[in-house]
């Protein structure tokens, strides 16, 4: 049971990181629409993982043994493999985060710029003289 849900976690991560590998891309080339539709699944994917995460700790506990004794070999494997793709998958995470939160920073100060420029009032001209005469 528990090789299966480790299985199952490391899978997860795999598919989050090479989602994270290709919003990464996607923001370098401005093609914040690839990034957007990959939202909705990588929060799946990050749903999917805390409850199987939540299912490995449950096994865990209810093995009830020293800490030398809880994992078989096959599982102890496993679970540096799980360990070895979560700090993989938080190092992709971060160089994400900090694209996106460049790319943010951008545009909010890019806003800012535009809303401070003084717009240009025609109240003061007088547009008296002028006639705009429509010939049928």
């Amino acid at each position: 049971m528990l090789t299966n849900k480790l299985n199952e976690a490391i899978n997860i991560l795999d598919s989050l990181i090479e989602i994270t590998k290709q919003d990464i891309e996607n923001i370098k080339k401005a093609n914040h629409q690839k990034i957007f539709n990959n939202m909705k699944p990588k929060e799946e994917l990050a749903k999917h993982f805390s409850n199987t995460k939540n299912d490995i700790d449950l096994i865990l506990r209810q093995r009830n043994k020293p800490i030398e004794e809880i994992f078989s070999i096959e599982e102890e494997k496993l679970f540096e493999e799980f360990k070895k793709k979560l700090i993989e998958f938080n190092a992709i995470h971060k160089k994400f985060s900090k694209l996106a939160i460049s790319v943010a920073n951008f545009y909010n100060a890019l806003t800012q710029q535009i809303k401070e420029e003084k717009t240009i009032s025609y109240n003061n001209h007088s547009f008296k003289n002028n006639t705009l005469s429509l010939k049928a």
